[in-house]
């Protein structure tokens, strides 16, 4: 009989369709529900296309991960590191975003992403949002705050927290006014 720990080394295997199998035998065995895979360390997996659905990985370190058109629906990410993850087409829709790190993530095309989970994240500093564009600072995060002030930057002064979003004071003044 597989154990658990032998399906989390499947996880990181670099094949995709392997990564699929092990992600269906977890679920077969309640595993990818019951907590059993929170807090783990998956950094850089190739979880293309992958059924996560109602998956709990929250405090999970998904760092780099390969998320495209995974279906993450009503998934905890809570307190997730996606820093650098690649979540380009994955459908969002419900999942718990509570603290999650997406610095330089990349959610363009991210299917049912809405701003109330957006504003519940730790931090989007750099990150390409569903439309293409970058991450103007619209929801003023804690942790983007946290990031500019650590680079000295003044988050009172818009042309200097646009310099350090990448953006143009235009698009982080307007970014601003936006209230979800």
């Amino acid at each position: 009989m597989t154990t658990l720990m032998e399906l989390i080394r499947k996880l990181r295997n670099p094949a995709n369709k392997r990564v699929v199998q092990a992600i269906e035998e977890l679920r077969a065995r309640g595993w990818l529900e019951d907590g059993s895979l929170e807090g783990i360390r998956l950094c850089h997996v190739h979880m293309q296309n992958a059924d996560l659905l109602r998956a709990n990985l929250k405090r999970a370190d998904l760092h780099q991960a390969s998320l495209e058109g995974a279906d993450l629906r009503m998934a905890n990410l809570s307190q997730a590191k996606l820093t650098r993850a690649n979540l380009q087409g994955a459908n969002l829709s419900r999942t718990n975003l509570e603290g999650a790190d997406l610095f330089k993530a990349n959610l363009m095309g991210v299917k049912n992403l809405t701003d109330e989970q957006l504003m519940q994240a730790k931090r989007l500093t750099f990150a390409t949002m569903p439309d293409g564009r970058p991450y103007d600072g619209r929801f003023n995060l804690a942790g983007d705050l946290e990031f500019a002030r650590w680079g000295k930057i003044d988050v009172n002064d818009p042309e200097a927290m646009a310099y350090f979003l990448g953006v143009s004071v235009k698009t982080y003044l307007e970014g601003q006014k936006v209230k979800a």
